[in-house]
């Protein structure tokens, strides 16, 4: 199996994180990596905030915990059943903030390029990633400010909204990725 194969196929959503600090030349390559994906028209409509400041992380988790335990309940005891971090100790957190392209392409569609491209280049690392959904709602809760203080804080371009967060760090114990379902293929020959 080649190399980028096999980063695909060991890849897994990593839900425990050691607290060793993840070094800015690892999130240097996992954000080109990022960039590097394709985008719908050569839009690239993304910005991507690597934070590793642990009063920020939290903040943002705190946020969108908040919204979580007032809103989804059965979300917010499976979280606590895995420990009760949202943010299973990730010692850095990728924003990825979008803007509207108002054309036949999406925008959400190109973040989700970018977004797998810097899962994979945190696997090729040795580093452990997780897509996590959860940290916008941060950035939705309409009782707060919130939105407002982490667009300004993350120093979002105007008119750029919260679109994904990824979590990145060393996993605490291994993972497995997700079960693969061959029976949802199928071949036209």
């Amino acid at each position: 199996m080649n190399a980028a194969l096999e980063t695909i196929a060991t890849r897994y959503s990593c839900r425990g994180f050691t607290n060793d600090p993840v070094s800015r030349a690892d999130l240097e390559i996992i954000t080109t990596a990022g960039v590097q994906a394709p985008s719908s028209r050569g839009n690239a409509p993304w910005y991507i905030a690597a934070i590793t400041n642990r009063e920020i992380i939290d903040d943002i988790r705190d946020s969108a915990w908040t919204l979580i335990q007032r809103h989804a309940g059965d979300s917010a005891r499976n979280i606590q059943a895995l420990g009760g971090d949202l943010f299973y100790n990730a010692q850095a957190l990728i924003i990825v903030a979008t803007r509207p392209t108002y054309d036949l392409t999406s925008e959400d569609f190109d973040a989700g390029l970018l977004t797998e491209n810097i899962c994979l280049a945190a696997t090729s690392l040795g580093l452990g990633s997780c897509i996590c959904g959860f940290s916008t709602q941060a950035f939705r809760d309409g009782t707060t400010n919130d939105r407002e203080r982490f667009s300004k804080l993350l120093g979002f371009p105007w008119g750029y909204e919260m679109s994904i967060g990824i979590l990145i760090g060393y996993p605490a114990a291994a993972g497995q990725q997700h079960p693969t379902d061959m029976s949802t293929i199928r071949f036209f020959e």
